[in-house]
């Protein structure tokens, strides 16, 4: 039976000092979320330290916290970041309302995070309520991954994304949640070259006049139609009026481009963005996301009828695509598929397949929603190296490693996914368990 604390709980000695943007921050302004375009809002700021770094930046943002900026007048912000509070708070029901209140002001999502731990961590502090009082009188809530997913998603009745272990993301504005999601999946095309080393020969003298008069709008078009891997909209060509009056139209600069340009390569782009959508179709499903195509990006409109025709048609391919991975061959088969055709892996036998995580979008459609999957439930991959996608049980193990760049990286961290029980386990590699280093990384390069 735990022994009741009866000391004063001092929450203001969790704000942290720190000299560079708080973890979660960091994370969206890699994706683009800091560019000045969004406002931000730092509920429970604690010093205020990202704040400075923020201002610093000019961005738009403004900070509350119930200690060191309590006369702050709070307002609606595109972002909120409720960094690291929640777990502070030893009152369940102060959790939830911190949280619903948080959401309310924000526009377009909110990121909340909090500590993750582990039974030897809890061992470590004086229990207390769902969790621990540490040596300095301060109230700490350890959560599991999928524990942290829960109370957020019960709490707000909203769907939340990981971004990584121990932080989500919900979407008030289901239009920029589909963005966020697109990204995700997105392939990243690259090329060597524009045109080809001889132009392909052509009898239309006017044809040729034209592309050598307007070579580099032409050039900055055909690079859109490959992103895009179709004809852009005109909204999605910035100087498609321009290129419009010089050609006469944006299909007539297409057959221009074909002429002039690798048509190899735009076939290749649009067969990488059929793949992305069927994985993010797939993992919609999963996810039990369902937006009306209505309320959908226009652009994402443009893919569905570029690629598939209708919405039904592409959701129907994507729920066939999910349901297919239950079939241990299908996932043998991609392995296999995926061992012939990446740059590097390793396939041991029927048991796993592994690969770095840069490969992921080149392995076939039914191996990256099975990953895809997986990383629902732990986040985005910035600090994986290596993949390992278990065959036959249902689960994948992200392996990071201290320097990858160095010839033999340490193994600090093992992260175990699995699928049938929606579970996380997290294995360091310190104390007693020394990192191993990496003496096959050749395989996988």
């Amino acid at each position: 039976m735990r022994n009741p604390f009866k000391g004063q709980i001092e929450r203001h000695k969790t704000a942290l000092k720190r000299d560079k943007l708080s973890v979660p921050l960091f994370l969206i302004a890699q994706r683009g979320y800091l560019d000045g375009d969004y406002s931000i809002l730092d509920y429970g700021c604690g010093k205020g330290d990202d704040l400075r770094e923020l201002e610093e930046h000019g961005i738009e943002c403004i900070g509350w916290d119930p200690v060191y900026r309590p006369e702050v007048e709070v307002e609606s912000c595109d972002i909120v970041n409720l960094g690291y509070v929640i777990n502070v708070i030893e009152e369940k029901v102060e959790r939830e309302d911190t949280l619903k209140n948080a959401y309310s002001y924000c526009d377009k999502f909110i990121i909340v995070s909090a500590m993750l731990g582990s039974e030897s961590i809890f061992a470590r502090f004086k229990p207390h309520r769902d969790g621990v009082i540490t040596a300095r009188n301060t109230f700490q809530k350890y959560y599991a991954q999928g524990e942290l997913r829960h109370f957020i998603e019960q709490t707000l009745n909203e769907s939340a994304i990981a971004l990584a272990p121990g932080i989500f993301a919900v979407f008030k504005d289901k239009a920029e949640e589909q963005k966020y999601l697109l990204e995700r999946q997105r392939t990243r095309n690259h090329w060597r070259q524009i045109t080809t080393h001889v132009p392909k020969p052509t009898s239309k003298k006017t044809t040729k006049s034209i592309f050598e008069r307007h070579k580099n709008l032409l050039e900055d078009f055909w690079r859109t139609c490959l992103d895009l891997g179709r004809l852009p909209s005109d909204e999605e060509f910035e100087f498609s009026e321009s290129l419009k009056q010089g050609v006469g139209s944006l299909n007539k600069a297409f057959n221009i481009c074909k002429e002039y340009f690798d048509e190899e390569q735009f076939q290749q782009a649009a067969g990488n963005r059929r793949n992305d959508l069927l994985v993010y179709f797939g993992l919609s499903f999963f996810n039990r996301r369902r937006e009306a195509y209505s309320r959908m990006p226009m652009g994402l409109q443009l893919d569905i009828r570029a690629f598939f025709g209708k919405y039904t048609k592409a959701r129907q391919l994507g729920n066939e695509v999910l349901y297919s991975i239950s079939d241990i061959d299908v996932i043998y088969n991609s392995c296999v598929e995926a061992h012939r055709t990446l740059p590097a892996s390793v396939l041991n036998g029927q048991h796993d397949l592994i690969f770095h995580k840069d490969y992921i979008n080149q392995c076939p459609v039914p191996l990256r929603i099975y990953i895809g999957c997986a990383t629902q439930l732990y986040g985005d991959l910035d600090n994986v190296s290596l993949i390992k996608a278990h065959i036959l049980s249902g689960k994948v193990t992200l392996l990071v490693f201290d320097n990858w760049s160095k010839e033999e990286p340490l193994l600090t961290e093992r992260i175990k996914i699995k699928m049938k029980e929606q579970d996380i386990d997290f294995f360091d590699y310190v104390g007693e368990y020394a990192p191993q280093p990496l003496t096959n990384k050749h395989q996988f390069c």
